[in-house]
């Protein structure tokens, strides 16, 4: 028997949107193409099936539920749902009978193209019956539809009235169905009245005051979050055992509580130790249905409760089991959650790639049981759930826990774009382990290493573990003492097409030793720019028992008497006089110095300070780190021998600045290789310069920090490789996966590519691994731990976290420096006793958040300060906002980084003062090194904040560079100036470019001063240098040097080359 059709003229009628189905209508107009919310039915079904009793039935229920003939439309200024006329949806028949062996993958695969494809909300149907023939009496029934007209409830309940109207179609009657008093627009309008009224206040206040200053729930992703993400999902499923799960029930009843409370409560351990998170929110479904008409209707009742989590102090799970019992019936309390409304007033922004407020939902299954349904089914046929190929990720993980047999199934859904298969595998056997752990122990403090899985502690602390080192290893001076002696004729340094022999270099520094005197544990500065005399002058400090101190002549005056007073130095060397450093000055004598040394150097005990080197500091001032021999000898072990595999054939580019530690990791492995170490005139802002002619083609070793070459990569073919390269060293920010694979598009295999991480309290580097074709993507690792070096990932509270839990990353073992000159209080609270080594031993606190992945390998994910890096350089933004409120007229500052590589600052003027960004500029550049000078300054009369009181970057005003500069704007005046404008504006993503204007003053620097030089070079084809853009540092005087550039080119051409050009 059928259903009688509908009048074709019958009106459509119109009803609003209740909160929940707003909710998901504009999440599905984010993302129009997202299947994440669609629903199915599915199953096998065995035995005869009559396709058009089938298609009356639904027809039937379309009739009786107007939700399954409703669609969503934008009217004036808010969707609504429009109720078409009675008539049934289309069942598709797809005959699988004549291809290919039907098997379940096959079933699987060929369903989930429709249960995967995404729905139009403004057209409809909402619903995608479809029938899979697999044999005689053989086939699939799926019903896919949107979760905005249905929810678990309304599954099970219209698959139970599907079956009866079915065989009540075969049996030529009407079926036996409760009767439905109202639809589910009548339910939506009686929402939208009462939640306009006391009790939508009720829920606003309630939850705007629950949900005040909650953060994102920020899980540590095998991938960098996308802009644009995927929703494809994949399932890790856990079985918790008959003895498990009564555990678990047994547990909820000695605490008065449910089933449910204890799983949610073990779910946010799992999580919490998983981000190192005590705080932030979990959705969990509810039914609804609040009256007894209801229960009979279908549609979209459910509703999602937020649950926050507090895990704060150390509470046992039994505390955190109470809270959240206390949570949960509150939440149930007030299950109208205005989310639209609280996002606004709470100031929570909406992220195209991630869900707001809530990022993981919980649910446990009580209507999922279809197969009870069985009983209703027509004579002759068995039913039996089938997987439908369904695989969408609404959010970044969702456990889905239900009732099988006598135990339970813990479904973890994942988002593959974010999560690889082996980080939940392991994440759902920590939930496993973590239940089995609390039943049998409630007051088991959920921080703590109690709750690691049996061996799990062992298995980490090895992890964490380099290989050992050997007892005694020769110091950096010996080493290159002993390739002197070994090798005394081969080059080992060249410097601008000249060369210098090790038993030269040996004989002056030993000179030059001499001059010094002794002067054990002393500290000496140089402040030389790269050249023969810069190495000769730190080999002569060592010789002389000293460690040095590394001033980078870039840095202003001020800064450098800091450096020298606070570090007591006694002497320093330079090639030129300057008596504004108030110290007393030995001059090294540049060339060829007379002579022979008269007796050994100074013995060098391992104990003794290598060098000293400042780096930006929280206080307002730089900190010196104190690195002894016994340090640098195990990392340049490490580095001239299994590390970089040194050779006395290899040719070395010396890039970094002396007062950059890298430049420890560039000179003394050569050196004490036997290999050939390059300097550069300029320094390693030449490079590329350098690469462009023939004496780099020899060039074996590169090691560059990871912003310059990310530039480097980024310029592609304008880039000239050495030929003999074989080897790249990356460190001081992390690489980008991009980068990785267009480097191996050139390069392949042949190119030796590591990346290395190390603060440099732990001797320059302290992991590293290469990068190859598996880091193509995702996010590429720090590596493992260098010989003798033990890495921890510890939480708050320096216990060692679960691999992939993100936390802080400590540093033990060799390499550590001795601590921070003359901050005693500061050393002590870096450099702590380390309770997972033998007694005296320390541990660096390194202030990186990282974890460890399940091959072992360590991934940077942040700071747990404010600290930064910019192209590899280590900023405290608080120094700089110290420097700022240094200044008479300056009450409050804000330092920011913009795109990733800008410093940006916002100042306050004191009452009555008077200044301009000209000025704080000016005032910035006679204390901080040019790095460190933001790029643009602004004067605000208020730093904006967040609900939470964070600054509010959003709310920031826009700043333009050329504000703090001091010069009149000067528009182009010829067609060079004009290109060299264009490029600046491009490169620097300013407005304009006067004439008069200095790059570097405009927050130019020289990594964007490659990418200059290469646009000038493809826009006229000329050779332009690196060094005529530092040379000219204004548009004026860059663009007067490339048209000679043109001038001189045009001159070689003959005459009818030029008429050809003309032409």
């Amino acid at each position: 028997m059928t259903s009688p059709d509908a009048p074709a003229e019958a009106p459509v009628r119109r009803y609003p949107l209740t909160a929940e189905q707003r909710r998901l209508w504009f999440l599905q107009m984010l993302r129009p193409q997202d299947a994440g919310y669609n629903m199915y039915l599915a199953q096998r079904w065995r035995g005869p099936l009559s396709l058009p009793a089938l298609t009356a039935a639904l027809g039937r229920l379309t009739a009786r539920h107007e939700v399954l003939r409703t669609r969503f439309t934008p009217a004036e200024d808010e969707p609504v749902q429009l109720v078409g006329p009675a008539v049934g949806p289309v069942v598709e028949l797809v005959d699988l009978t004549g291809g290919a062996e039907v098997t379940e993958e096959l079933i699987t695969e060929v369903a989930g193209r429709r249960a995967n494809a995404p729905f139009d909300l403004a057209t409809g149907p909402l619903l995608r019956p479809t029938v899979y023939r697999l044999g005689p009496d053989d086939q699939v029934f799926t019903l896919v539809m949107h979760h905005i007209i249905s929810d678990g409830w309304s599954a099970k309940l219209m698959w139970e009235e599907l079956l009866t109207c079915y065989r009540a179609e075969l049996d030529g009657r009407e079926p036996e169905l409760a009767e439905v008093r109202i639809q589910f627009g009548d339910y939506a309008v009686a929402e939208r009245e009462r939640l306009a009224g006391p009790d939508g206040q009720a829920a606003f206040d309630h939850w705007s005051e629950k949900l005040a200053g909650l953060p994102p729930l920020l899980l540590p992703t095998d991938r960098p979050r996308p802009e644009h993400l995927p929703h494809d999902a994949e399932f890790e499923v856990v079985r918790l055992d008959h003895d498990l799960t009564a555990g678990i029930e047994r547990l909820a009843r000695e605490q008065r509580c449910t089933t449910f409370m204890v799983l949610l409560a073990a779910y946010q351990v799992l999580l919490s130790r998983w981000s190192g998170q005590d705080d932030f929110a979990i959705g969990t479904p509810v039914a609804g249905r609040n009256e007894v008409e209801h229960e009979s209707m279908l549609g979209y009742f459910s509703k999602t409760a937020l649950v926050r989590a507090d895990l704060s102090g150390d509470p046992d799970f039994r505390t955190v089991l109470r809270r959240v019992r206390s949570a949960t019936m509150g939440a149930l309390g007030h299950q109208d959650v205005p989310l639209e409304r609280l996002m606004a007033a709470l100031g929570i922004a909406r992220e195209r790639n991630r869900p707001p407020v809530f990022q993981t939902l919980f649910v446990l299954q009580t209507q999922n049981e279809l197969g009870s349904t069985t009983a209703r089914a027509p004579e002759g046929v068995v039913l039996e759930p089938v997987d439908a190929g369904f695989a969408q990720a609404k959010f970044d993980v969702l456990l889905d826990v239900w009732r099988d047999g006598d135990g339970m199934l813990a479904s973890f859904c994942f988002n593959r774009a974010l999560f690889d298969r082996p980080t939940v595998e392991a994440v759902g056997g920590r939930f496993r382990d973590l239940l089995a752990r609390v039943v049998a122990d409630p007051l088991q403090p959920v921080h703590g290493e109690g709750l690691l899985a049996p061996g799990e502690r062992a298995r980490l602390l090895s992890l964490g573990t380099g290989p050992a080192l050997p007892e005694h290893l020769p110091t950096a001076l010996e080493r290159f003492t002993a390739a002197a002696a070994a090798r005394p004729h081969a080059v080992a340094l060249e410097f601008d097409g000249d060369t210098l022999t090790y038993a030269e270099l040996d004989r002056r520094s030993s000179l030059l030793g001499e001059r010094l005197g002794e002067r054990a544990g002393e500290v000496v500065a140089v402040r030389i720019e790269p050249s023969f005399e810069m190495v000769t002058a730190l080999l002569a400090i060592w010789k002389a028992g000293a460690g040095y101190l590394p001033l980078d002549a870039a840095h202003p005056v001020e800064r450098l008497r800091h450096m020298l007073r606070d570090s007591a130095a006694t002497l320093l060397l330079t090639t030129e006089a300057d008596g504004s450093l108030e110290i007393p000055t030995l001059l090294v004598p540049r060339g060829r110095p007379a002579g022979t040394p008269t007796g050994p150097s100074a013995a060098v005990t391992r104990d003794a300070p290598a060098y000293l080197l400042y780096t930006s500091g929280s206080t307002g001032v730089p900190k010196g780190v104190l690195v002894d021999h016994a340090a640098l000898a195990a990392r340049v072990h490490w580095m001239a021998g299994d590390g970089y595999r040194l050779r006395p054939e290899d040719r070395v580019v010396q890039f970094a600045s002396i007062g950059f530690d890298t430049h420890a990791e560039e000179l003394w492995p050569a050196l004490g290789a036997g290999a050939r170490c390059v300097l550069l005139p300029g320094g390693g802002r030449m490079l590329p310069d350098f690469l462009r002619t023939a004496r780099a083609e020899g060039i074996t070793v590169l090691d560059l920090p990871t912003a310059y070459w990310h530039e480097l990569v980024d310029l592609g073919d304008e880039v000239v490789w050495p030929a003999a390269l074989r080897l790249v060293v990356l460190g001081g920010s992390e690489a980008r996966a991009q980068a990785v694979a267009a480097w191996r598009r050139r390069h392949g295999d042949r190119v030796r590519l590591v990346n290395t991480y190390g603060p440099t309290e732990a001797t320059v580097i302290a992991t590293s691994c290469d990068l190859g074709a598996g880091d193509e993507e995702g996010r590429p690792p720090l590596g493992r731990p260098l010989p003798g070096v033990r890495a921890y990932v510890l939480d708050a509270a320096r216990r060692l976290l679960d691999s992939g839990a993100e936390g802080e990353l400590a540093l033990g073992g060799a390499g550590l420096a001795q601590g921070y000159r003359g901050r005693p209080e500061l050393t002590q609270e870096r450099f702590v006793p380390d309770p997972f080594a033998a007694p005296g031993e320390r541990m660096y606190l390194t202030g990186d958040r990282v974890r460890r992945r399940t091959d072992g390998q360590l991934e940077f994910l942040g700071r747990t300060d404010d600290q930064v890096k910019i192209r590899g350089y280590r900023i405290e933004p608080a120094e700089i906002e110290a420097a700022l409120t240094g200044h008479p007229a300056v009450a409050r500052a804000a330092v920011v980084v913009a795109e990733g590589s800008r410093l940006l600052a916002y100042a306050i003027a004191r009452p009555g003062a008077t200044t301009d960004p000209v000025a704080l500029r000016d005032h910035l550049t006679g204390l901080l090194p040019p790095y460190m000078v933001p790029s643009g300054i602004a004067l605000v009369d208020a730093l904006p904040l967040t609900p939470n009181g964070k600054l509010d970057l959003a709310a920031l005003p826009r700043i333009d560079p050329a504000a703090a500069v001091a010069r009149e704007y000067l528009a182009p005046r010829s067609d060079a100036e004009s290109l060299i404008a264009d490029i600046w504006q491009e490169v620097l993503g300013i407005d304009r470019a006067g004439v008069l204007d200095d790059f570097f003053d405009l927050g130019g620097d020289s990594l964007l001063v490659t990418r200059v030089v290469a646009r000038i070079r493809a826009t006229v084809g000329l050779e332009v240098q690196v060094r005529d853009a530092f040379d000219s540092p204004t548009l004026a005087a860059l663009a007067e040097r490339v048209e000679e550039l043109l001038i001189a080119e045009i001159e070689q051409l003959s005459d009818g080359e030029v008429q050809s050009l003309l032409e």
